[in-house]
């Protein structure tokens, strides 16, 4: 009997992708890795017509597994400063060309979606949610699931407001990764700002956060992170703690992952200090987890690992799911 395949996406020497690829190996199937860039010198050639997909020479129809590691449409708040005409037309020639690169990605990964096969994650929505993080926290609020309540405003008067009726409050990119932060008062002496840039203000939930990792409709491990900064628990972080989310909240955040067409993410929550909310601050569709420690990063990969492998073997997202298994602290 031949080996499950496994297509494994990512950009050129990820070494993310390299330990998921470990992970597929320990358990006796074989993965394939694919470098996601449509462009360069290591371009590959893609092929869509009909039933027959090809990425280079491998055909996709025995292939019902694939995992890509991130990606997403590359569309930018703003246009860059522009020096003359010709640096105009450089970066607009090649704005285009990232756009058809990027619908041939969309496609790829779409058409293998429509055939039946596990996609992890396809292109959906919850990539542009990740990074435009105020239309997350609407889509979470209206199915049921508590968010910060948030405010983006280029309006220096509604951000007075704001902050008159919420006093603790931070403020974070309205796009991206960038860090949370307090108010100083340097913003307030710069509100004017607001009109050139707006601002994403947001009350501050005291209490621990949380990185809950979630594959199929398992939570597979969750781990409280310590850092230095009160804030931003990413801005040196020290070390990660085992966490024990209540049964009924493991049920509520699967419900909130599956909302967003996921099969694996990473979500961060904080259990506040006060009155015991677990409030949903941001998830990772395509998360990074080599930052939480060997031991922990495998331990999940091992889990998407098997997810993907029984999907391949049975075609039944239950049963990847019912092959799943939690941590339990030693």
């Amino acid at each position: 009997m031949s080996k499950t395949t496994i297509a494994l996406f990512a950009n050129k020497n990820s070494s993310q992708l390299n330990a998921i690829r470990d992970a597929v190996l320990e358990q006796n199937a074989e993965p394939i890795m694919f470098n996601i860039q449509l462009e360069g010198e290591d371009q590959p050639h893609v092929v869509m017509n009909g039933n027959k997909i090809k990425w280079n020479d491998v055909d996709f129809k025995n292939i019902n597994a694939i995992h890509v590691r991130c990606t997403a449409l590359n569309t930018l708040p703003a246009l860059p400063p522009m020096l003359n005409a010709r640096s105009y037309t450089d970066f607009r020639s090649q704005y285009l060309r990232e756009q058809e690169l990027q619908a041939t990605t969309y496609c790829f990964f779409s058409r293998l979606k429509a055939l039946n096969k596990l996609v992890i994650n396809p292109l959906t929505t919850a990539y542009i949610e990740h990074d435009t993080k105020a239309q997350l926290y609407d889509k979470l609020r209206a199915n049921g699931f508590d968010a910060p309540v948030t405010m983006s405003t280029n309006s220096p008067e509604l951000l007075k407001n704001f902050l008159k009726k919420y006093p603790d409050v931070v403020i974070k990119p309205a796009i991206g990764v960038g860090s949370t932060r307090d108010i100083t008062d340097y913003d307030f002496t710069h509100m004017d700002d607001l009109h050139t840039c707006p601002a994403m203000v947001q009350e501050r939930i005291f209490g621990d956060t949380i990185r809950v990792h979630i594959v199929g409709d398992k939570v597979v491990l969750a781990l409280k992170i310590i850092s230095d900064d009160t804030v931003d628990s990413r801005t040196n972080t020290r070390e990660f703690e085992y966490y024990k989310l209540p049964d009924e909240e493991e049920e509520r955040i699967v419900k909130a992952n599956r909302l967003l067409g996921l099969h694996f993410a990473a979500w961060d929550i904080i259990v506040s200090k006060t009155n015991n909310r677990y409030v949903y601050l941001d998830c990772n569709p395509g998360p990074y987890i080599m930052w939480t420690g060997p031991e922990n990063r495998m331990y999940v990969f091992r889990q998407l690992a098997n997810y993907m492998i029984t999907y391949s073997q049975t075609q039944s997202i239950k049963q990847a799911s019912d092959a799943i298994i939690a941590w339990k602290p030693h």
